[in-house]
C-alpha cells in the first residue's frame, strides 16, 4: 500500500481517533471502537492507520477503561462466561500436540482473542443502551461489505469468484460464504432494531433505513453465489415466519422480495446452487463429505484433536470415475464449524463448543417465556426471539463452512448471556429494593426497573 493519504484516509483515521476522544468519558466507547475495528477493518482501508497496531491498541483501551474507570456495578460472573474461559484455555493446551505447530499458532493467535473478546463482553453490556450501541456498531461495519456486493449484485448480477467486496482478501467478512451467513444471520437483528431502536428516533427514514439495509442484504448473499445463502436463506425465512404476528404480510412480502432478488440475478447462481443435489458427482460436496470421514476416523484415534488447523494432515480419496485413478487430497478444510472445533480440540473442545452454545438458545428461550405478555419489556422479549434466530441460522449455515471461531458467531453466543442478566438485574429491582451482590448496597427505586436498566 502506498503512502499516499486521500480524503478516505483521513477520514477513517478521524473515525478511529473519535473513539479516544469519547472514550475517557464513556469507557464503554473502546469496546464499541474495537468491535468496529475487528468489523470494519480500517486498518487495510487507510494508510494512517494501517501505521500503528490499531486493533491491540483498542482492546488495550477497551480493557484498560473497564477495569480502571468502569466498575460500577460489575455484573454476576456466569458459569457461561466461566466455561467459555475454560474453552479458550483448552484450545491453547491443544497446541501442545499439534500437528502443524506453526500454522496452529498463527491461528491461535487470532482465535484466542475472539473468544477473550466474547468472554470479556458479558461483563461489559450491562444496559439496554449498551447492548443495542453494540448491535448498531457491528451492523452499520458490517454494511459496509455488505452494500459493496448487494449494489453490484443489483446492478449487474453479480458472479461467483469475482472480487466485489470492498476489500480484497478471503478471510473474516471478506470470505463469500461467510459473508452470506453474516448478511442473512443480520436480518432478524435488522428487524428488531427497526422497530425498537432508542439510539435512532423512529422515524420513516429509520424504518426505511433498516428495509433498505435488509434488501442489500438479501443481495448480497445471493451475490456471493455461496451455496449456504440458500441453507441460510431456509432457516431464518421459517423462524421469522413463526415468531411473525403478521403471517400472511411477512409470507407476501418474503416472497415478493425472493422473486425480485433472483430475477435480478444471473441464472449461473441457480445452477450452482443445483450442484448440491449431485454429491457424487460434483467434487466440493464430495470432498466435504470425505473430509467429514476423515475427521471421524482422527479423533477416534486421537480423542484430544490435533490442534487448530489438523486438516492439513488429512487425506482423502476420491472414488475412480470413468476408470482413472483415484484423485487423492491432502488437507482439505474442513467446512464444518462443529467437524473443525472436534478436528482441532477433540471430544472435549466440541462438547464445551456445544454445551456454550445450546446454553444461549435456552437463555432467550427462557428469556422470551418470562417476558411474554410484558408490554414494558416486549423489546427483550423481540430481541431474544432475534438472537435466537440468527445464532440458529449460523448454526445452519456453519454446517457447511468452516466458521467456529469468526466473531460474529461468538458474538451471538455471547448477547444471550448480557441480555439475561440483564433481564435478570431487572426482576430483581421490580421486586423491591433488595441488594445487589455486584454492587454492594440496596437498590432504592425511583424510577421503573427497565427505564433505568437502559441508562
Amino acid at each position: 500500500m502506498g503512502l499516499g493519504v486521500g480524503l478516505s484516509d483521513l477520514y477513517v483515521a478521524l473515525v478511529y481517533a473519535a473513539f479516544f476522544v469519547i472514550g475517557p468519558t464513556s469507557p464503554f466507547v473502546f469496546t464499541l471502537g474495537y468491535l468496529w475495528v475487528d468489523t470494519f477493518y480500517p486498518q487495510y482501508v487507510s494508510t494512517l492507520v494501517e501505521l500503528i497496531p490499531s486493533s491491540l491498541v483498542m482492546a488495550g483501551a477497551a480493557i484498560g477503561s473497564y477495569f480502571l474507570l468502569d466498575r460500577r456495578s460489575p455484573p454476576r460472573f456466569s458459569f457461561h462466561t466461566g466455561l467459555t474461559l475454560v474453552f479458550a484455555g483448552w484450545v491453547t493446551l491443544t497446541l501442545s500436540w499439534a500437528e502443524v505447530p506453526d500454522s496452529a499458532w498463527e491461528k491461535w493467535d487470532w482465535a484466542f482473542k475472539v473468544v477473550m473478546f466474547a468472554a470479556f463482553l458479558t461483563l461489559v453490556l450491562r444496559s439496554r443502551v449498551q447492548i443495542e450501541a453494540f448491535l448498531q456498531v457491528f451492523l452499520f461495519a458490517a454494511a459496509l461489505h455488505m452494500m459493496a456486493l448487494g449494489f453490484k449484485t443489483m446492478i449487474s448480477g453479480s458472479g461467483y469468484g469475482r472480487e466485489l467486496g470492498v476489500i480484497r482478501g478471503n478471510s473474516g467478512l471478506v470470505e463469500s460464504s461467510y459473508l452470506a451467513s453474516a448478511s442473512i444471520a443480520l436480518i432478524p437483528i435488522m428487524l428488531f432494531l427497526r422497530r425498537h431502536s432508542i439510539l435512532i428516533p423512529k422515524s420513516k427514514w429509520r424504518d426505511l433505513g433498516y428495509l433498505g439495509l435488509i434488501v442489500i442484504a438479501v443481495f448480497a448473499a445471493i451475490g456471493t453465489y455461496a451455496r449456504t445463502a440458500m441453507v441460510g436463506f431456509i432457516v431464518v425465512g421459517v423462524f421469522l415466519w413463526l415468531q411473525s404476528r403478521r403471517k400472511i404480510l411477512f409470507t407476501v412480502c418474503a416472497a415478493m422480495l425472493a422473486v425480485g432478488a433472483l430475477a435480478m440475478t444471473a441464472a449461473s447462481w441457480g445452477e450452482r446452487i443445483e450442484t448440491s443435489e449431485d454429491y457424487e458427482t460434483e467434487g466440493s460436496a464430495l470432498g466435504r463429505i470425505l473430509v467429514w470421514e476423515w475427521t471421524l476416523g482422527y479423533v477416534a484415534e486421537h480423542p484430544f484433536g490435533g490442534g487448530f488447523n489438523a486438516y492439513a494432515v488429512s487425506r482423502i480419496e476420491f472414488p475412480a470415475v470413468n476408470g482413472q485413478a483415484p484423485l487423492v487430497v491432502h488437507g482439505k478444510a474442513f467446512h464444518n464449524m462443529f467437524i473443525e472445533v472436534l478436528g482441532e480440540h477433540g471430544f472435549p473442545g466440541l462438547a464445551m463448543y456445544l454445551t456454550l452454545m445450546l446454553m444461549s438458545l435456552w437463555y432467550m428461550w427462557t428469556v422470551m417465556r418470562r417476558t411474554r405478555g410484558q408490554p414494558h419489556l416486549l423489546w427483550v422479549h423481540d430481541l431474544a426471539g432475534a438472537l435466537m434466530t440468527s445464532l440458529l441460522t449460523i448454526m445452519a449455515c456453519g454446517c457447511f463452512i468452516g466458521i467456529a471461531f469468526q466473531a460474529f458467531v461468538w458474538y451471538l453466543i455471547t448477547l444471550p448471556v448480557c441480555l439475561k442478566a440483564y433481564l435478570d438485574r431487572v426482576e430483581q429491582l421490580e421486586r423491591g429494593a433488595e441488594p445487589l451482590p455486584w454492587a454492594g448496597r440496596p437498590v432504592r427505586p425511583a424510577l421503573p426497573a427497565a427505564a433505568r436498566m437502559a441508562r
